[in-house]
């Protein structure tokens, strides 16, 4: 991935995860506060499963970990694949979309250009920051040149990439090959234009805000980021949610005191729960991804698809059948 895909991304997840800009820094986490009888243990093998239904659909709704997984990690992809065989569609879109077009390629460069540093960065930061860096960074593995040439954001991204090691297990990437052998058309919910996003979030990237950024990154990798997103792993392939919930999100908090991302966040949520409200209107039964904090929020996909009239029945509810 190039830095500019990375960085990318980057700003869309925190634009996907991002309350109203925020005034004095102070967070504005709108995935913060999970609804308590959402959070359940499966009574299946594997991950943990919602549904919707009427009385002849069904939408499968598997809580997608909020990362991929850790290098060697085995889940049980049964239910995956017996509900993706004759369904209707895939729903996917469990972050945000954010597409671009040719003439968005200056603003893109521009913005990876606004990330680049011409001191070095361990130059910049001050006392304890810059010794807390270098031991986070040794503690990962890597030298001063990996992020030397970049401001706090690029190089806090860069540093979380690294505390979760290589060789990570795409669920999303498996279950949308598994659909594509299946013949399942994959759904997504909405894309949005990248450049309007962009403008607001590099606009409100102050110095201030990089070092903040890169501070939670390196409070991330002192928590033990590495070992408690294995953890949090082990624990989505059980079907423990609360569990699942455990990842440290230092570093993904940080990333919320980007301008913009409220009203983008609300809207990707809508669009996730009418896509799959609109699922229901086709006799049979669809799949639908969606990431555990996205679905479980306060205000998120599960009390947005309640508020349609639509039950949401978690794990182990009754009458659980895959037809």
């Amino acid at each position: 991935m190039t830095i500019a895909r990375a960085l990318v991304g980057a700003l869309a997840l925190g634009l996907a995860l991002a309350g109203p800009a925020a005034a004095q820094g102070r967070l504005e986490d709108p995935e913060a506060v999970i609804v308590a009888e959402l959070v359940v243990q499966a009574k299946e093998p594997g991950p943990a499963w919602w549904r919707v239904e009427d009385d002849d659909t069904t939408v499968w709704i598997l809580g997608m970990p909020d990362s991929d997984l850790p290098a060697g990690t085995a889940w049980d992809r049964r239910f995956v694949d017996r509900r993706l065989k004759g369904a209707n569609s895939l729903i996917v879109g469990t972050r945000i979309g954010l597409s671009g077009r040719l003439r968005d390629v200056p603003l893109i460069l521009r913005t990876v250009n606004q990330m680049k540093s011409k001191t070095p960065l361990e130059e910049t930061l001050p006392e304890p920051l810059r010794s807390r860096f270098v031991a986070a960074r040794e503690r990962v593995g890597q030298p001063a040149g990996r992020y030397s040439g970049w401001k706090g954001l690029v190089a806090g991204m860069r540093l979380a990439e690294d505390a979760r090691g290589k060789g990570a297990v795409a669920v999303t990437s498996s279950i949308l090959r598994q659909a594509k052998r299946e013949k399942v058309k994959a759904v997504d919910p909405a894309r949005y234009q990248i450049a309007p996003f962009l403008k607001q979030a590099t606009g409100s990237l102050t110095p201030a805000l990089h070092q903040q950024c890169l501070e939670e990154a390196v409070r991330d990798v002192e928590a033990g980021r590495r070992g408690r997103d294995a953890a949090a792993a082990r624990a989505w392939t059980r079907g423990d949610v609360a569990g699942a919930l455990t990842a440290p999100r230092n570093f993904q908090k940080c990333v919320l005191l980007i301008g913009g991302g409220g009203e983008l966040w609300r809207r990707a949520i809508q669009d996730q729960a009418d896509a799959i409200a609109a699922a229901l209107q086709r006799p049979g039964h669809s799949v639908a991804l969606v990431s555990l904090r996205p679905l479980l929020a306060q205000g998120g996909v599960a009390e947005r698809l309640e508020a349609r009239g639509l039950e949401v029945i978690g794990p182990g509810g009754e009458a659980e059948s895959d037809s």
